[in-house]
């Protein structure tokens, strides 16, 4: 216990060390190189209101256009003399502070064309995604960066996909296409706000099938850890628990397949083992973040980030959101819910006759424990919405993705209720 305890902290110190390195590296990339690509970017973020639908009168096809101008207007401002420091302060340019208008893209637009200098700190933003915007603006522009997007989600969860019919998962696989179309996988490669996680979610759930299959729980306990820690650093408060939820459901559907009835490991420590990894992970980055941005600054980070916590989970004088309000908003955005009031009512329908199907078809043997684990794992996102009730409010025209973990477990229930989930193999043995 002691030795595996010693592993796990020397790889959190090692990530951590990775992820400084690789957001302090880009400060050394000079604006000059930059230029000529932001210059297209801030034109292009211009040409619509911060507040772009991709479907008319759908929510859920929204873009942020504000929050990736700040990100542009971050990467745009380094200081190569004081790298570390630069990267701490996540410093840009801002003169008109409206969320609704489109103020934020022509601060980023002004600030290129005119070299005006940083004047506000986004201490809390010292992410990942700084660096790699900056690299793409050595050769592409934001648009260019999209386009990747596009590609590379596709591939990724293509890949995924038929890992997974590989492996003889190819229920579960059609679950996951479901979960994924509800959310909008289609509008995601178009916003540098939340595809991060995303491609976390991909990568990670691709490890887990692989290793899943073949039983290689440590490894997977470890790579939760460090999924943890690369969600904190890559993207805050979007969907952040997909990156936990997703693989889990996916580990515990291969269990429920592949193993055998005298396993040590059970679900419900598997389930326990890698939520609190994840949570050590995510927290302890968070942590650790204000910690190193402390000693590298020489100042207390901490009176930076306490007014923002509060404002997020709604006791602060600013809040704007509450509990109902949140969960309502995040709940009717879910595709095609959000499409409109035909398309709600379908999906009522279409609920109904799912319930029907399971009462007819329900199996005389189920596994309880597996459809526990499945219907907790599935209010998890609701859970998440009603804490953070002030930032699910504000950002539900994203956050309400966090419901992919939902819809993925509904259907692994439904798969546990009525589906036998023996392998061919065994089956063929039965049979016999």
């Amino acid at each position: 216990m002691i030795k595996g305890l010693f592993k796990y902290i020397a790889v959190f110190f090692i990530a951590l060390a990775v992820f400084l390195c690789f957001r302090v590296v880009s400060e050394f990339i000079s604006k000059d190189a930059m230029r000529e690509h932001m210059l297209s970017s801030a034109d292009k973020m211009c040409e619509n209101s911060v507040g772009v639908e991709l479907m008319k009168g759908v929510p859920g096809s929204q873009l942020d256009r504000y929050a990736d101008s700040v990100w542009l207007n971050i990467a745009w401002h380094s200081d190569a003399k004081n790298p570390f420091s630069s990267a701490m302060w996540s410093s840009y340019y801002i003169l008109r502070k409206s969320y609704e208008t489109d103020g934020a893209n022509r601060d980023l637009r002004d600030t290129v064309n005119d070299d005006r200098e940083k004047n506000i700190e986004y201490l809390r933003y010292w992410h990942g995604p700084v660096t790699i915007i900056r690299f793409f603006h050595l050769f592409t522009d934001v648009g260019g960066m999209y386009t990747v997007n596009i590609v590379l989600i596709s591939l990724l969860y293509v890949g995924l996909l038929i890992l997974m019919w590989k492996k003889s998962l190819l229920k579960e696989a059609i679950c996951l296409v479901v979960s994924l179309l509800m959310v909008g996988i289609v509008f995601v490669p178009f916003c540098l706000e939340f595809v991060w996680n995303f491609y976390i979610v991909g990568i990670v759930s691709i490890l887990t099938v692989v290793w899943g299959t073949k039983a290689r729980y440590k490894r997977l306990f470890t790579t939760f850890l460090v999924t943890g820690m690369a969600t904190n650093f890559f993207d805050f408060l979007t969907t952040e628990i997909l990156t936990l939820l997703v693989p889990l459901l996916l580990l515990l559907a291969i269990r429920s397949k592949n193993a055998p009835t005298d396993e040590k490991l059970s679900p419900l420590k598997i389930s326990l083992k890698s939520g609190i990894l994840w949570a050590v992970g995510y927290c302890g980055m968070w942590v650790m973040k204000w910690v190193v941005a402390s000693v590298i600054l020489g100042t207390n980070a901490m009176p930076y980030v306490t007014g923002h916590i509060s404002q997020r989970i709604g006791t602060s004088t600013i809040s704007v959101g509450n509990p109902i309000k949140a969960l309502v908003s995040n709940a009717i955005t879910i595709l095609p819910v959000g499409i409109g009031d035909l398309w709600a009512i379908l999906t009522l329908v279409a609920i109904i006759i799912l319930i029907c199907f399971i009462i007819v078809y329900k199996k005389k043997s189920i596994k309880k424990e597996y459809i526990i684990l499945y219907g907790i794992i599935a209010l998890i996102p609701y859970i998440r919405y009603l804490v953070m009730n002030d930032h699910s409010t504000v950002c539900f025209t994203f956050t309400y993705r966090s419901q992919m973990a939902t819809v993925l477990a509904i259907g692994l229930i439904t798969l546990e209720m009525v589906c036998d989930n023996t392998p061919k193999k065994d089956r063929k043995k039965r049979k016999n």
